[in-house]
């Protein structure tokens, strides 16, 4: 079993999946054919989860999981000009709410409160500065990467 991140859409056998996949007695070229067709619904770029499943006979299976929090948040930040700095890791509550959907999808949450406190929790942890008003500035450039 093998796991590693994937963009979807954008996988060929060149480096580093290329080598990575290479030493094992399978076919790369195919399996990156296959993942391609398979993540076409997600937009190009996108971070995936793969789980590879290898067998002796040189075939596989693979689940692709849905994108990891941290790259979530990461598309959901923006950045605002100050008078002084430039301030980075700014996300507002609808982005997070909208995180919230996409990985409710994973989890299958009925009560999906516990799993927004959850994120915004991490948000906060990890030094995001979290704008509590749906100002417009702050959806300007985010709307295009969600997918619900």
């Amino acid at each position: 079993m093998i796991k590693f991140y994937a963009r979807s859409g954008d996988l060929n056998n060149s480096p580093p999946i290329g080598p990575m996949l290479g030493q094992f007695p399978m076919d790369v070229k195919n399996f990156c054919t296959i993942f391609n067709t398979q993540t076409k619904e997600f937009d190009n770029g996108v971070l995936l989860k793969v789980i590879l499943i290898l067998y002796k006979n040189g075939s596989f299976t693979f689940t692709v999981k849905l994108s990891p929090l941290f790259f979530l948040l990461e598309l959901g930040s923006t950045i605002i000009e100050t008078p002084r700095k430039y301030e980075q890791n700014i996300i507002s509550l609808y982005d997070i709410y909208l995180i919230t959907l996409i990985k409710n999808k994973e989890y299958n949450l009925i009560n999906i409160k516990y799993l927004f406190k959850k994120i915004l929790r991490i948000a906060k942890k990890n030094k995001y500065k979290i704008l509590e008003g749906l100002e417009e500035k702050s959806f300007e450039k985010n709307i295009y990467y969600f997918y619900v």
